[in-house]
């Protein structure tokens, strides 16, 4: 080998490449690593050149061609790549472009190794020493000039993708995009110059000498100024890690960028929305394709279509600095869990006001209906015991007293129950047992009563029924369905507790011929809102008698109907298992 000035350069620019690309690998992104991988082929195909430029043999140099055709090959493939992934073509991301585009690089260099068996790459080589030094004299053969193309094509290619992606970049980017553009440039039109047969000696290739002054620059800028630091890939990083949905559309309302969030809270497929108007990609949102499309700056709350939950929706207007319109941005976020939240502090609160309500009347309940009839009945037993009240005058009141005192016990099972269930230490114990039995059993407890307020009090039944279910709960809900309507039923009045034996249920109905209940009082009972109203004969009530009876038939896997029409009498109706239901 006999070293030159052509020779030397390559090979020390080549080496000072090869060494800046090397550390790059290490400290780059993923992403720009494939720059670096471009820089590094160039300076292999550089220092094989310049091995070339010294050998004095056509053995030697046919052997560093060989070796140059690893970055002559392959260098405009990394390049091109590098470029799709630098501007975020996601479309081109895809593991058959990548073989696609590798594939003819790989071709050529099988062709150049193998050229002594069919000449495809270069038709005839010789050596040609009328120069300074020997150098390679060539005719080209066809795949020459396929290789020669996807050479051009790749660096064309890829500077057209920067340029049209970072053409309106903002000031911070256009420095290092610059420099992007120039390193695929100015190699281009070097190599343009060789092909038209503009070069030293006739056959010095200037191209790996262009490659390396712009990447000996570029590499510079890399290591010394972090020229990439502040680089776009890190908007589509930024936009993946943010958790909330973004979408923007240009001018024309297409879409031209989404994140993962967005297509997620969205329910669509990421392939083919690139490129969609917001009528096609929207079209279940009216009134964000509306703000879309007239530009304007609004919030929306959506109801999800393909999801059960609500979106938060803001579209902010993206305008250059001199206020033109360049597009949408939308935010969206999923307050699904907020909106249930919400939802479900306002059914707490609703519910704490209505146990604030019962609370406040218990204590009237208490303080009045409770303390009353047994503070009466100590007076009347003191006065007794003073001799004021003679036994004939004590016997004559007793029968008053017997009503208060009933009335008395059926508000403290009702209060017991009552505090059991909001304690939430009841325990729900089915079995079977006769419902007839327990009919007669109320009615033996309230037909004094009935006879005393003139009401026919009666019941129709079977013998015996057999059911499955809490049988203290219903002996609660049967007194006071019988109660409740006793109170509200007068002289003349009837009242029937009613048994059917059905296929795999028992239906229960208490019917009167009382006062009834009004339309608007059905709808609070319905929907477990506390009041009480006076009977017949100015009866008093806690109110709770209704709420336990569905809580307690709630329990036992029933509900109450209530139908009513006022002045011709109410009925409350309930069905009741034979059997435990499930296994």
């Amino acid at each position: 080998m006999e070293f030159n000035v052509f020779s030397i350069t390559l090979l020390i620019s080549g080496l000072t490449v090869a060494i800046i690309s090397l550390v790059l690998v290490k400290r780059l992104d993923k992403n720009i690593r494939w720059f670096s991988m471009t820089m590094l082929l160039v300076s292999f195909w550089s220092i094989a050149y310049g091995f070339e430029l010294a050998s004095n043999s056509l053995t030697y140099i046919l052997f560093w061609i060989k070796l140059e055709y690893i970055g002559i090959a392959f260098a405009p493939a990394t390049w091109l790549w590098f470029c799709i992934v630098y501007t975020n073509r996601e479309r081109l991301q895809k593991k058959r472009f990548l073989y696609l585009i590798f594939f003819i690089p790989l071709l050529t260099f099988l062709m150049v190794i193998t050229n002594d068996y069919h000449y495809f790459h270069y038709r005839e080589i010789e050596l040609d020493k009328s120069g300074p030094f020997p150098l390679l004299a060539i005719t080209p053969g066809p795949w020459y000039f396929v290789h020669t193309l996807f050479f051009y094509f790749s660096l064309f290619t890829g500077n057209y993708l920067l340029f049209l992606s970072f053409k309106n970049a903002e000031k911070i980017y256009r420095k290092q995009i610059s420099f992007l553009i120039a390193a695929g440039i100015l190699p281009w039109f070097i190599n343009f110059l060789y092909l038209l047969g503009i070069r030293p000696f006739e056959h010095i290739d200037l191209t790996p000498y262009a490659f390396l002054s712009i990447y000996i620059v570029v590499g510079f800028g890399l290591l010394k100024f972090d020229l990439f630091e502040l680089k776009p890939i890190a908007r589509h990083k930024t936009l993946e890690v943010i958790d909330k949905g973004i979408m923007v559309f240009d001018p024309l309302n297409r879409l031209i960028d989404i994140n993962i969030a967005a297509i997620k809270l969205l329910g669509k497929n990421n392939g083919t929305l690139i490129g969609m108007h917001c009528r096609q990609l929207l079209e279940v949102y009216p009134n964000l394709i509306k703000a879309i499309e007239s530009k304007e700056k609004v919030k929306l709350e959506l109801i999800k279509i393909k999801q059960k939950g609500f979106l938060a929706v803001e579209t902010t207007l993206i305008k250059d600095q001199k206020d033109n319109h360049l597009g949408v941005l939308l935010l969206i976020d999923d307050i699904s869990q907020l909106k249930a939240n919400q939802s479900q502090i306002q059914q707490q609160s609703k519910e704490l006001q209505e146990l604030n309500k019962l609370k406040d009347r218990l204590f009237s309940i208490i303080s009045h209906d409770l303390k009353g009839p047994i503070q009466s009945l100590n007076e009347l037993m003191k006065l007794t015991n003073r001799g004021i009240v003679t036994k004939d005058e004590f016997f004559e009141i007793l029968p008053d007293i017997s009503k208060n005192v009933d009335n008395v016990s059926i508000l403290m099972h009702n209060l017991l129950a009552w505090s059991s269930s909001q304690l939430k230490g009841e325990v729900v114990n089915k079995k079977e047992f006769d419902i007839s039995e327990l009919v007669d059993q109320t009615f033996e407890l309230f037909i004094n009563r009935a006879i005393d307020k003139g009401i026919n009090f009666k019941t129709e039944k079977p013998k015996k029924v057999i059911v499955y279910a809490d049988k203290n709960m219903i002996d609660l809900v049967l007194r006071n369905l019988v109660s409740n309507s006793l109170k509200f039923s007068g002289i003349g009045d009837q009242v029937r507790i009613l048994v059917e034996d059905k296929n795999n249920t028992v239906s229960i109905e208490v019917v009167d011929t009382g006062l009834g209940i009004n339309a608007e009082n059905i709808k609070k009972l319905n929907s477990g809102e506390s009041f009480s109203t006076l009977g017949k004969n100015n009866e008093s009530g806690t109110g709770l008698g209704i709420l336990l009876v569905k809580d307690y038939l709630k329990k036992n896997e029933s509900e109450l109907v209530i139908s009513s029409e006022v002045k011709k009498g109410s009925s409350f109706y309930f069905e009741l298992p034979k059997k435990a239901i499930g296994p």
